[in-house]
């Protein structure tokens, strides 16, 4: 994996990126490129690829938590009235809480893996409504 350049990289690039690494080479990539600015514009990304029709009338807070070498990186994505917002903050009240660690999750937003199978490998976790989690990524376009 190349050097990343947290605020010039495409979305698409950065899925090529991810397709042809190992594990930790995309651990060490984000860390080097610095794992909170790479985070802030995978989430920025959410909010331009929201497809509001997929999401329907759905109107809930979607709290993501990333962990790495110890820490957290919470951000709450909040689906309301056909919008997509996403604030870097650990809500108490969301409909579900996704935590994995920085590689799963960025397998999982690159299309590299997929939610279920990284939830019974144990490296996804789930709290509140598991359902609603099920079908969280289809409320967004997946860049190829």
């Amino acid at each position: 994996m190349s050097e990343i350049d947290a605020q010039n990289i495409t979305p698409e690039q950065f899925i090529e990126l991810v397709k042809s690494a190992g594990d930790d080479e995309i651990a060490t990539t984000i860390r080097a490129a610095g794992t909170e600015q790479v985070l802030d514009q995978i989430f920025e990304g959410m909010e331009q690829r929201f497809k509001p029709e997929a999401a329907g009338d759905t109107n809930a807070t979607i709290q993501f938590v990333v962990t790495d070498e110890g820490n957290e990186f919470p951000y709450a994505v909040n689906i309301a009235d056909g919008k997509c917002d996403v604030a870097k903050d650990k809500k108490t009240d969301a409909r579900t809480t996704i935590t994995t660690d920085l590689v799963s999750f960025t397998r999982l937003i690159s299309g590299q893996a997929q939610g279920p199978q990284l939830f019974m490998a144990g490296k996804l976790k789930v709290a509140g409504d598991i359902f609603f989690s099920q079908n969280v990524t289809k409320f967004f376009d997946q860049p190829t």
